[in-house]
């Protein structure tokens, strides 16, 4: 299956789902944001979907790759599959010099497209109903987690998926940035990975480098921020106090 065969797959799929949403919409009548809360997730499962090329991507993932040139100038080589974030990454015998082919970038984008709408719509919805907490306290304690989820998604789960010569192009890379141009060899001695807390170590012989450590910091700032939403959130509840007493007390102002 050619890299057209997967957005195909994604296209087919969308269109699919217009029969049944417009049913739905015409007899329910929801809010806007309950309708975009829907479009959101049917695009993100749509995405993913498609991604997978309908699970071909874990079966047989040479047919999601297909050709390079319909005259086969430049075979495959080799094939890696990560099932989330999905991708498909076709390495050629030119992706030395020009990298792999990602047949399925397009329905990644669409599955993230959808994810973000899914977030933002659901959380107008939980953020309009009624509450003895502030808005902005429960968006603050919503969407900082899901910046986490979003960072370890995109740049940590991916790092800890690359194979040891990816990783010891990452190395080199990162010693061959300023201040460290001047070198005119780079030995590296061990790479040590650790899932938690994410981790990849890259030994010099002059030192050590963690590759994963500003996303580390990162993950680690959502967290605590989304503690310290959560905290104020709550706080503001238990001072509030119950609807039932607020409603007797101003009865008894009254």
């Amino acid at each position: 299956m050619p890299a057209l065969g997967t957005q195909f797959i994604t296209g087919c799929l969308l269109l699919a789902g217009l029969v049944p949403y417009t049913l739905w919409a015409s007899r329910r009548g929801p809010s806007r944001e309950v309708r975009w809360t829907v479009i959101g997730l049917w695009a993100t499962a749509v995405g993913y979907a498609g991604a997978v090329a309908c699970g071909l991507a874990f079966t047989d993932p040479v047919s999601v790759c297909g050709r390079r040139t319909l005259d086969d100038d430049f075979p495959l080589v080799h094939v890696t599959v990560d099932s989330f974030p999905p991708d498909v990454a076709c390495y050629w015998t030119d992706s030395t010099s020009y990298g792999p082919t990602h047949p399925t970038a397009l329905s990644a984008w669409v599955m993230w497209a959808g994810l973000a709408v899914t977030v933002v719509a659901l959380s107008v919805v939980l953020l309009r109903r009624q509450s003895r907490a502030s808005p902005a306290a429960w968006a603050g304690a919503m969407w900082s987690p899901m910046a986490a989820v979003a960072i370890w998604a995109a740049g940590i789960d991916p790092a800890l998926d690359l194979s040891r010569s990816d990783l010891y192009d990452r190395c080199l890379h990162a010693k061959t940035v300023p201040p460290d141009t001047k070198l005119t060899r780079i030995e590296i001695l061990d790479i040590d990975r650790t899932v938690f807390p994410p981790s990849i170590t890259c030994t010099y012989p002059d030192g050590t480098t963690n590759l994963l450590a500003d996303q580390w910091i990162a993950v680690l700032i959502c967290g605590a921020v989304s503690a310290a939403f959560a905290g104020v959130a709550l706080h503001q509840v238990r001072r509030a106090g119950a609807p039932a007493r607020r409603s007797r007390a101003s009865r008894a102002d009254a």
